[in-house]
């Protein structure tokens, strides 16, 4: 019983750690997205999706600290 309960552990672990590579790859986008923009008609659209990546990032991140979960490699994605 405790092997299946450290695989559920393993596995919400690694899935958490899954949402917070894509939620800094998609900061990632956003903020290239937002250097990029020359259509005027965009740049609203670029602000919001920029807040919105930070904004989950940001929670993650939040997250992560409060969970006591450290991963150098984030950064480096």
């Amino acid at each position: 019983m405790s092997i299946n309960f450290f695989k559920k552990q393993v596995d919400e672990n690694e899935e958490f750690m899954n949402d917070l590579r894509e939620a800094h790859i998609d900061l990632k986008a956003a903020e290239s997205f937002f250097d990029n923009v020359k259509d005027p008609d965009l740049v609203d659209y670029a602000i919001f999706r920029l807040e919105a990546a930070k904004s989950k990032y940001s929670y993650f991140l939040r997250k992560a600290k409060e969970n006591g979960v450290i991963y150098k490699g984030v950064c480096n994605v």
